[in-house]
């Protein structure tokens, strides 16, 4: 009984770890890539709200 409650947690968190680093290397390229897209200036001044704000007046 015991071997088998321990067989299949290893097969569960063997699974589960699998999944969190694919997770992890998921978010990384994701940041890498939200990086890189703001290094290009059309599409910062699309993404970037503040860079289209900049220099302009609150006051009319």
């Amino acid at each position: 009984m015991e071997d088998d409650f321990n067989r299949h947690f290893a097969r569960f968190s063997n699974r589960l770890e699998k999944g969190l680093i694919l997770l992890i290397c998921l978010c990384v390229f994701l940041l890498i890539a939200g990086e890189l897209l703001l290094t290009i200036e059309p599409a910062r001044s699309v993404l970037v709200e503040t860079e289209r704000l900049e220099g302009v007046s609150h006051k009319p």
